[in-house]
Order: C-alpha cells, then sequence, then structure tokens
C-alpha cells in the first residue's frame, strides 16, 4: 500500500454494490439462494471467493462447488431466476448511495476526472439500479457520471481487467498510470492489478483493511467517496 500517487488521475473506475451504493447484501442473498434452491451446498469462505465476480460465472462455480453439476441449461435457469429475483427485490426497495458518494463524483469530475462504474450485474439489473438512483451518464452537467459497464458486456468479467479496460475505452483514457479503480472485494483489486492501474479498497463491503493489504492494493479506505482526498492535487486545467 502507498500513500501518494505522482501521476495525476484521469479516470476513476467504481465498483457498484457495497461500494457505491448500499443494496444491503441483497445481490449476495439472492445470488447464494439461486444456487442453493438448487441443493448446492458451501461454507461462507467459500462464498465470499465468488463475490464481485460476473453473476453467471459465479453460479456456475458455486454449483460446482456445492456438489451440483453445474450445466449449461441448469446455470442458465440459475440465473435467469437470479435476475427476476434480484429486479423484484430492487424495484420493490432501491438500494440508497453509499455516503458522500455523489459528492464525491462531483467534485471528481469538476476537476476534470472521469467518473466509469463497473459491476458484474447483467445490463437489466445495472439500469434498474441506475435508472432509481437517477445516475445518468454521459458528458454533460446533469450527468452523474461518465459511464457504466455492466458484466455481461465484455467477454470476461473480475478478475479479469475487460471492464475496466472498457471504461478507459469509453472515456478516451489510454494511461493506465492515470487510473484509479475502488471496489470491496478481492476480485476488484485483482482485476485492477490485471489492468496495470491503482487499486483501492474500501471497507463496506465484508473484507478487512488486512485482506486488501494482502492483495496489495494501493489504497485501503473507509469509503469510496474518500478517494478525493488520496489523489494528486490537480485542478480542472491539470487533468
Amino acid at each position: 500500500m502507498t500513500d501518494t500517487l505522482t501521476t495525476p488521475i484521469q479516470l476513476a473506475v467504481f465498483d457498484l454494490a457495497g461500494t457505491t451504493i448500499d443494496d444491503r447484501d441483497e445481490v449476495y442473498r439472492v445470488l447464494r439462494a439461486s444456487v442453493e434452491r438448487e441443493g448446492a451446498q458451501f461454507s461462507d469462505e467459500e462464498f465470499q471467493q465468488w463475490m464481485g465476480t460476473e453473476k453467471q460465472w459465479a453460479i456456475r462455480n458455486l454449483l460446482t462447488i456445492g456438489g451440483i453439476e453445474a450445466s449449461d441449461e441448469r446455470v442458465k435457469a440459475c440465473f435467469q431466476w437470479f435476475r427476476e429475483e434480484l429486479g423484484r427485490v430492487y424495484r420493490e426497495e432501491p438500494p440508497t448511495p453509499m455516503p458522500e458518494i455523489i459528492q464525491a463524483f462531483r467534485s471528481l469530475r469538476t476537476k476534470g476526472i472521469k467518473v466509469g462504474l463497473t459491476t458484474g450485474f447483467s445490463r437489466d439489473i445495472t439500469d434498474i439500479i441506475l435508472d432509481a438512483l437517477q445516475w445518468t451518464s454521459g458528458s454533460g452537467e446533469d450527468a452523474v457520471v461518465d459511464t457504466s459497464v455492466a458484466g455481461d458486456e465484455v467477454p470476461n468479467g473480475r478478475p479479469a481487467p475487460d471492464m475496466i479496460q472498457a471504461v478507459m475505452r469509453a472515456t478516451g483514457i489510454d494511461n493506465p498510470d492515470a487510473v484509479i479503480s475502488l471496489g470491496d472485494t478481492v476480485v476488484d483489486i485483482q482485476a485492477a492489478k490485471a489492468a496495470k492501474v491503482h487499486s483501492a479498497g474500501v471497507l463496506t463491503g465484508h473484507l478487512s483493511a488486512e485482506d486488501f493489504a494482502a492483495e496489495q492494493a494501493t489504497f485501503i479506505l473507509d469509503k469510496a467517496a474518500d478517494v478525493v482526498d488520496v489523489l494528486p492535487a490537480q485542478d480542472s486545467a491539470q487533468a
């Protein structure tokens, strides 16, 4: 872990659930239920390994670990149930923003730093969340973030770097040293390392500072909004 960055940051990439939104852990409750209802059994530690990953991939692996044949048909059925159930839950009680995150987005964009979101959710679930929060994307002043990338929009989910790299392409940032990616799971940090960008582990999920230190996160933050305090001083003219 380091305390300072020397290169001005041009892009901040944020995970969604557990990092920028509080979904009351519904995603993990529903994900777990989607495979346990098929008879899969596993420990909390085994389940935690798949938190933050693309959900069909997580379902396939959790079924296998849980002693259930992960046929394509079963994975598809579990994923369909997961999407429908999570969509119902989110429509009835939408997630809420993490503390000070809107102000952090605004502060970053005022400084000329692009803001992107990545998530292991599929696009349809992502849009339910973003629409409920009124988090619009684009370059206009009314937009909350610049872009978002969902887990089903790239070839490989975390810990692969695909989503971070997709955000970089969408925002026109090609220097990994000018990018920081934040998340609350181990695979968030692993994806950042794979993309060769700076990383920040946030303590609003289920991991400890020691967990993130073991993954060699560049920063460990109490909450995602604290990223504004660790970036090099810069104004919109420098970004």
